[in-house]
């Protein structure tokens, strides 16, 4: 009988013992909990007011920091933007009103300081023939075709200059379906000359076919972009924000 009462008396301890330490546990951690609870930041109306007015003036900065980026930009391609047409004109200037009907303006990018052009060849005219190159500054250069590709409708046409800005041309492998561009070009003549517009890449891989004097071929791997372009942008660059021109 005496062994019985010992045994609940050790097991009534036990359960002392169990419930004094989950109390003291419960105690600690609510101690715990209460100190990070009070400490907590909690912003008030007038603070959190502060922060939206700071996060706005920063993304206002932010976006006038980004385009006074791509405005320098834009200036400084287009100082390598020239005219081509495929006759000489007896002006200063071969931009006129009806330049593309008279003379077949079109657009070319400068692409060495030592004078050589990338433009389309249907602006230059085939290898070996003469086209002329008016620059930023009114100066007309004549110009030799010395490579052209009617397939790739390609050419490159050099002038007797140095010393000429240029750009550098980007890898058009690099470039993705959404990513923002800029194209820059000669359309309808002199009173739009160097005329910028904007757009995304809207896909790349393209083929087209083409029909010309009852043959037909296929250009392939074409960059297809909704950037406005008219009739004169034929051989001008598209830009991306990283200053690298992807010719078109």
């Amino acid at each position: 009988m005496k062994k019985k009462r010992r045994n609940q008396i050790k097991d009534n301890t036990r359960i002392v013992v169990v419930t004094m330490s989950i109390l003291f546990f419960l105690t600690i951690s609510g101690f715990y909990l209460f100190n990070w609870y009070i400490n907590i930041d909690i912003a008030t109306p007038k603070q959190q007011e502060n922060y939206t007015a700071q996060r706005t003036a920063q993304t206002v900065a932010d976006v006038k920091e980004e385009d006074k980026t791509i405005s320098e930009m834009i200036e400084e391609v287009s100082s390598c933007v020239v005219g081509i047409s495929k006759l000489r004109n007896n002006g200063n200037s071969i931009f006129l009103k009806d330049g593309t009907t008279k003379l077949g303006l079109g657009t070319g990018i400068i692409v060495s300081e030592n004078g050589y052009i990338l433009t389309n060849e249907h602006v230059s005219g085939a290898s070996l023939s003469q086209c002329y190159v008016t620059l930023e500054n009114g100066k007309t250069y004549t110009a030799n075709v010395v490579w052209s590709d009617s397939d790739l409708d390609l050419a490159i046409i050099k002038i007797n200059a140095k010393g000429l800005q240029y750009v550098t041309l980007g890898n058009s492998d690099q470039i993705k379906v959404g990513e923002r561009v800029y194209a820059i070009g000669n359309p309808i003549g002199f009173e739009f000359q160097r005329t910028v517009t904007s757009g995304i890449i809207s896909a790349i891989n393209r083929t087209i076919k083409i029909e010309e004097n009852e043959k037909s071929s296929y250009m392939e791997d074409l960059i297809q972009t909704d950037a406005t372009i008219n009739p004169g942008n034929s051989g001008g660059p598209l830009i991306n924000a990283n200053r690298r021109s992807h010719w078109r």
